[in-house]
């Protein structure tokens, strides 16, 4: 099934509805499908997701990620400067909530316990989404506008929503391990294939658990998670909504790109330095050479202004096919991104895995994903048994985990680079540390970045509820 198919069936269905009706007949909540199934939905809701996180926040994650930076051609732009008002998050709020959380919460009250299971395991994942970026949101009031007649829900607690989170997941696992009815071509992800989603359900739960790891005795748990469940583990496990390239079905980053001016950003030297630092072979499939010089060229974060103006894109490095490409499928959760979790697991709690392996095996998935050979070799390069203590081997795995996130899942990279900013792992510059360096026209003090989100415009015009005061430097509860 197509992913643009979704909009077919919504237009169909209100087609069917009303042919044939008297006025009293349609007279309903025109926010209620009477007819929409939860096959459709499902397939409505997963295409939400896809649009919202690569469309909306891997753009801004690869800024504040230090991926890629502002290139020539246009004047640099509020995100490259850590300057952001509340309109900025509206779109993305509105399609999470009212689009795919929307669609999720219909899909979870049916009586169709393997596609409610799905749903609900989604909807934990968009709900982690939407705690790690703004802290606290609407969650125990949310989506109860059209049967509770709730339209200013109140913000709960951020650690509040992980602990419910937990609850949601464990209760999508049941539901799908009842095993109680056929998913099929509806499940974009999956294809149908609820094996595949129970080890999705355990890596979410997982991630839940680790985000929260530095906060929280979280010990007990997550032994008895890796000894007893099943993950993602390879590509073939890997969650992604697919996209077929066509006109109407095109990656959201690389349709939003080339329907204005293009791909403009180009290689931020945070991370072209520290792979050029590390010999990394995957430097290639991040970066393309600059076509004026063929060698790999970078700039310092925000600082095109000081370029020569007369210098066009091609004077630099920017991302390669590998990584964008109008074909690309859009990540929620990668077999690397896991590993690195069950490698970090046994380093803070002495799980049944053996943390160097873990880490290898997230290095060599990631490789493979790239199409990059010598994954294996590089791991050992890296010696991860040779680090010194707990603390150097937590660096390692922070840090590597940033660099496998670049093009592919920039979001998380944004995300866990907040999480494993230490002192040891310092990610931030400060006092002249650190891997991200602060823009020069950045509106924050020097060697401050953004630790979190705006609340949305709207959500502030139309929700007496929304907190009044918000600043990019204050912080999700599991932030260091």
């Amino acid at each position: 099934m197509k992913i643009q198919n979704y909009i077919f069936y919504i237009i169909f269905a209100v087609m069917v509805s009303s042919c044939g009706e008297s006025l009293t007949d349609i007279n309903i909540n025109p926010n209620k499908s009477g007819s929409a199934n939860p096959e459709q939905v499902l397939s409505s809701a997963q295409a939400f997701m896809g649009w919202t996180i690569d469309g909306q926040w891997n753009v801004r994650s690869a800024i504040w990620g230090q991926y890629w930076t502002w290139g020539p051609g246009v004047a640099i732009g509020n995100i490259e400067r850590y300057q952001s008002d509340g309109a900025d998050y509206d779109n993305g709020w509105a399609r999470m909530y009212n689009g795919a959380l929307a669609d999720l919460d219909f899909v979870s009250k049916s009586s169709l316990k393997s596609h409610a299971g799905i749903a609900k395991l989604l909807m934990a994942y968009n709900y982690q989404l939407l705690v790690d970026h703004f802290g606290d949101v609407p969650f125990s009031e949310a989506l109860k506008g059209n049967n509770d007649y709730i339209f200013s829900p109140h913000y709960d607690k951020d650690s509040d929503i992980y602990a419910s989170l937990l609850t949601m997941v464990d209760d999508g696992l049941k539901d799908i391990k009842a095993d109680a009815n056929t998913v099929s071509s509806e499940d974009f992800i999956y294809n149908g294939d609820l094996n595949k989603w129970v080890k999705f359900g355990n890596s979410l739960k997982l991630k839940l658990l680790m985000r929260q790891s530095t906060v929280n005795d979280v010990s007990v748990a997550v032994k008895e998670l890796i000894s007893t469940g099943s993950f993602i583990e390879t590509a073939d496990d890997i969650a992604a909504m697919p996209f077929s390239g066509v006109s109407g079905s095109e990656n959201p980053m690389y349709a939003t790109f080339e329907r204005s001016l293009g791909l403009f950003y180009i290689a931020s030297s945070s991370s072209m330095g520290y792979l050029k630092a590390k010999n990394d072979p995957r430097l290639s499939a991040f970066y393309d050479v600059a076509p004026k010089s063929g060698t790999y060229v970078s700039i310092d974060q925000g600082t095109i202004d000081e370029e020569p103006f007369t210098n066009s894109k091609e004077f630099y490095s920017r991302a390669t096919g590998v990584v964008y490409a109008k074909d690309n499928s859009v990540i929620f959760m990668s077999p690397w991104e896991v590993w690195f979790y069950r490698a970090e697991a046994s380093v803070r709690f002495g799980t049944a895995d053996n943390a160097a392996s873990a880490f290898g095996n997230a290095i060599v998935q990631n490789f493979n994903h790239l199409g990059v050979a010598g994954g294996a070799d590089y791991a050992t390069i890296l010696d991860f048994n040779g680090a010194v203590d707990n603390a150097a081997k937590l660096q390692l795995i922070g840090t590597q985990k940033w660099v496998s996130m670049n093009g592919l899942q920039e979001d998380e990279g944004w995300i866990e680079s907040r999480r494993f900013d230490t002192a040891a792992n310092p990610f931030f510059t400060k006092a002249g540390s650190g891997l991200f360096k602060k823009p020069i026209l950045s509106v924050l003090p020097d060697g401050v970045h953004p630790s979190i989100w705006l609340y949305p415009a709207t959500e502030k015009s139309l929700n007496s509820n929304t907190p009044s005061s918000r600043s990019l430097t204050d912080k999700v509860f599991w932030d260091n």
